[in-house]
């Protein structure tokens, strides 16, 4: 008898798991228990406590921009450049500085200018003259393409490029 009853309760408790409704087999134990719900550990589970959004901050950061320049003499082809300046007057101002070397190479003028951005110069032969052409690109890596892109697009048949790509990019 004792054999018999022993049985019947076995059978008993596997029938009480196979009856919950709420079980899916395809899930472990914590997902199916609807007593972790509380915890979080039920995705599927309605809780007040997890239907509620947590609210997303957001913060802004001030990071000033960088500026970049580049300034040729345009009777002597010479050129010059600045890169990670404050302020694009300051760009400008370094770029012809550097452009004009101390007066021997003046008067420089600024043809490119670049904020948070990178920048390369491609020069082409047309006859005995070189025309300049400039690639100024957000991304690095971008620049020079764009100023031979820029040179062969004019119909030139020597472009390369004369200054190689320099970036101010703001630092975080």
């Amino acid at each position: 008898m004792k054999k018999l009853l022993f049985i019947f309760l076995g059978l008993a408790s596997f029938n009480t798991y196979a009856a919950d409704p709420t079980y899916d087999a395809t899930k472990g134990a914590l997902q199916n228990n609807s007593a972790l719900c509380a915890y979080g550990y039920n995705p599927n589970c309605a809780s007040p406590r997890q239907s509620r959004q947590q609210p997303t901050e957001i913060v802004n950061i001030n990071v000033p921009s960088k500026y970049g320049a580049w300034a040729i003499n345009p009777k002597t082809g010479i050129s010059g450049g600045a890169l990670n300046m404050n302020s694009r007057a300051a760009a400008e101002k370094e770029a012809i500085k550097t452009c004009e070397q101390g007066g021997r190479n003046a008067p420089c003028k600024v043809e490119a200018w670049v904020r948070n951005g990178c920048i390369a110069v491609a020069q082409g032969k047309s006859g005995s003259k070189w025309k300049s052409f400039f690639g100024t690109e957000a991304s690095p890596g971008l620049a020079e393409p764009s100023a031979l892109r820029k040179c062969r697009a004019s119909g030139l048949p020597q472009c390369e490029i004369t200054t190689p790509e320099g970036c101010s990019l703001p630092r975080y």
